[in-house]
């Protein structure tokens, strides 16, 4: 970077072949590597980050995989659709299928970040013939506003501070016997 300027953006290998898939009226750009015998599909993350953020990976896995990646919508050389239904994790699913097809990839390894791990999740429960694996690299996936069991079973809420109620929890909740633990009374 000189003067603040920076330069256009480089990829450390270019691609074998782009092209776009138009789903639902929105345009997705996409670009193939290599031609190995396992397709990779390396997934947006977010809709702020194109795809050219696997620029390094790319190199790397295109010498013995081939690999496919796809700006995700609004983001990079893809439609940008107005309104937040347009951004739903069902869309970003929906549309890495659209990838897939256009691609004429029958199966893949999807490679995910973060949100993508979501997505990918979702390909995986609708599609499962078309993911030959999942890679996620620290995964966000929504938890259900449910209750666990575990912390319905355990109480792990419940005020524990007083020595009697560290030794009631323990004994109740971990040894779930009764009994007496290091040859103390069981009584409280």
């Amino acid at each position: 970077m000189m003067g603040g300027v920076r330069g256009p953006q480089r990829r450390a290998r270019p691609p074998d072949s782009t092209g776009s898939v138009v789903r639902d009226g929105v345009s997705l750009h996409y670009d193939v590597y290599g031609d190995g015998p396992t397709t990779v599909l390396l997934m947006p993350s977010w809709s702020i980050v194109d795809s050219r953020f696997w620029k390094a990976q790319v190199a790397f896995l295109a010498r013995h995989h081939r690999v496919v990646t796809f700006d995700g919508r609004g983001c990079g050389q893809s439609d940008r659709p107005r309104g937040p239904a347009a951004y739903a994790h069902r869309e970003y699913a929906a549309d890495t299928v659209a990838v897939l097809d256009a691609t004429g990839t029958a199966s893949s390894v999807l490679v995910c970040l973060s949100r993508g791990a979501e997505w990918a999740v979702r390909v995986a429960v609708d599609q499962p013939a078309r993911v030959a694996g999942i890679f996620a690299i620290a995964p966000s996936c929504a938890v259900p506003a449910a209750k666990l069991d575990v912390e319905r079973e355990f109480l792990w809420h419940q005020h524990v501070e007083t020595p009697r109620g560290w030794q009631t929890y323990s004994r109740e909740h971990w040894l779930h016997d009764g009994g007496t633990s290091s040859g103390g009374s069981s009584s409280t």
